[in-house]
């Protein structure tokens, strides 16, 4: 006769066994209807959605996603010793404002005309600073440019940036297995973040990620610049779609904005990057402000990204001539 606790192992055995069972059976179904969704960086951040992912991006086990070109621009780079590397977010990937600045560099410093673009959407400062130190400086650029602060201080859908590269296996999951599939869906419809969610990056992360990556770019022998993220809001006027995940309340947009502004600014004082203030370049020219943004306040117009450009070019020079005078 069996002991009680053989019994006992041999129940929660059965029923590991039917749990294992009726997963794997719901696993089948799924696949069977031909159910996908990939749930970054929608778990992060909302956009883009399941098919811009599928079009536009592919998991990394370092960096979360990153576009389905990424790597053959890291290839090329690699090869090509870019002067200039641009990094950021949509702002930057979908910006035109790199390649108008290395057209204006080409003219004015010619050795300073030659770079790459290696911006995603949806990144925060946080997966800047993983790409910098595994994919940026390797490339051994005179100057990179950093402009982070919109997704940085957007609700996490899950945990903090910081902490979600540790859950590499939730990434590799996410990606292969239906199931999770559908419980980051089932997550995403219910609304994900609430009042409680922290941001995706915190304030003093946030300025202090920005400090360690112009100490990495300097102890490269390379120079940063860091650009403050511009905007058209006005109070009362902003854009209701950030509410329904972004924000904790939509009135929160400018103030925050503004205090993570305020924090790129301190890092470049800090850290002896170079600053190309942009938003406050913005600011000033309040009445040009709607041809220079686009609907949504946040990614630039093609006027944006000539404004931009011309204000770069110059910090980028400057930067150059203080890489030059430290090397």
């Amino acid at each position: 006769m069996p002991t009680a606790r053989q019994t006992v192992i041999g129940l929660c055995a059965v029923v590991a066994c039917g749990v294992v069972l009726a997963l794997g059976l719901v696993e089948i179904a799924l696949r069977a209807t031909g159910f996908t969704y990939q749930s970054y960086p929608v778990v992060q951040f909302g956009w883009p959605d399941p098919k811009a992912i599928a079009d536009v991006y592919q998991s990394d086990p370092d960096l979360l996603w990153v576009t389905r070109n990424y790597h053959e621009l890291i290839d090329a780079g690699r090869h090509s010793r870019p002067a200039v590397v641009f990094m950021g977010d949509s702002c930057t990937q979908f910006g035109t404002y790199p390649a108008k600045t290395l057209a204006i560099l080409a003219d004015e410093r010619p050795p300073l005309g030659r770079g790459v673009a290696l911006a995603v959407g949806g990144w925060s400062v946080v997966q800047g600073s993983w790409q910098l130190t595994r994919d940026v400086l390797p490339m051994h650029p005179r100057v990179v440019t950093i402009y982070f602060g919109w997704n940085d201080h957007w609700l996490a859908l899950g945990p903090p940036d910081a902490d979600i590269r540790r859950a590499r296996v939730l990434t590799w999951l996410s990606d292969h297995v239906r199931l999770v599939q559908l419980l980051a869906k089932v997550r995403a419809g219910l609304g994900g973040a609430g009042s409680t969610s922290p941001n995706r990056v915190d304030l003093v992360t946030y300025e202090a990620t920005l400090v360690r990556m112009v100490q990495e770019i300097h102890a490269a022998g390379a120079q940063a610049v860091l650009i403050t993220a511009g905007s058209n809001h006005t109070a009362g006027a902003e854009p209701a779609y950030l509410k329904r995940r972004h924000l904790r309340r939509l009135q929160d947009l400018i103030p925050v904005h503004q205090a993570y502004l305020e924090a790129t600014r301190r890092a470049a004082h800090a850290s002896g990057a170079v600053l190309c203030d942009a938003a406050a370049h913005f600011q000033a020219r309040a009445d040009l402000r709607d041809r220079f943004f686009r609907h949504d306040g946040i990614h630039l117009t093609e006027a944006g990204d000539r404004e931009l450009a011309g204000l770069l070019a110059r910090s980028i020079e400057q930067a150059e001539d203080s890489r030059a005078t430290l090397h």
